[in-house]
């Protein structure tokens, strides 16, 4: 045996003939996912589909809390944490994105940012993305956690923080755990009484951003705001 052994001793690289990853059903990923994480995982097939009825796809697989992927994965213990590591991951990489230049130009940038964050929580939560004069994000801020389908929203600590911030932009979003985007009549409520204060103290209401499971609604392309 040579210093690099027999090519039939290496295990077979877990992306051969999948070079296209954006072009990989939500199996096929999760699959390639499992074996690159734990490369001796031997029942990937298996634990894949297992992922699947579970949650529904492979977005909700990645961004489903360490508890309930515990209650899947608990005879590979190693999985959960490892995956929470690679949602961190993208997170962040969503996060650079949204924090380069204009955020205002990116919306689909923003979007796929909050669906990434909170699109598949089980809880409602409020946040605020809070802009400079020139369109960059500032800060982004969840100032508001809830139950299943309510989260306080307190006007007062929003406009805190802008000034706060110095920021002149804000884009309110919250997440609904339904799946479905359309606004409450309280949410559009909500959201006249936030723009209106923020208009008293010189400070623009961009959009308020509702999302759910990979659908999601803007106001401001509603008509709403």
């Amino acid at each position: 045996m040579g210093l690099h052994g027999s090519p039939h001793d290496a295990p077979p690289a877990p992306w051969e003939g999948e070079n296209d990853a954006a072009g990989m059903d939500d199996r096929t990923l999760l699959r390639h996912v499992i074996r690159t994480l734990d490369p001796r995982h031997a029942d990937a097939d298996v634990l894949a589909d297992i992922l699947l009825a579970r949650f529904g796809s492979a977005g909700m697989v990645l961004s489903a809390s360490p508890q309930d992927l515990d209650a899947v994965t608990g005879m590979y213990p190693m999985l959960s944490p490892l995956i929470a590591a690679l949602r961190e991951a993208a997170l962040r990489l969503h996060r650079a994105y949204v924090r380069h230049g204009d955020a205002l130009s990116g919306h689909r940038r923003i979007v796929d940012y909050l669906q990434a964050v909170m699109g598949h929580d089980s809880t409602e939560q409020f946040r605020v993305l809070f802009l400079d004069a020139a369109y960059r994000l500032v800060d982004d801020r969840v100032l508001g956690v809830g139950t299943v389908n309510q989260a306080p929203v307190y006007p007062r600590e929003i406009m805190r923080h802008a000034m706060d911030l110095d920021a002149r932009i804000l884009i309110l979003a919250h997440n609904h755990p339904s799946g479905d985007p359309m606004p409450s009549a309280a949410d559009i409520q909500m959201t006249m009484h936030i723009e209106q204060i923020a208009r008293v103290m010189g400070i623009r209401l961009h959009d308020h951003m509702v999302v759910g499971n990979g659908r999601s609604l803007s106001f401001r392309r509603a008509g709403l705001i």
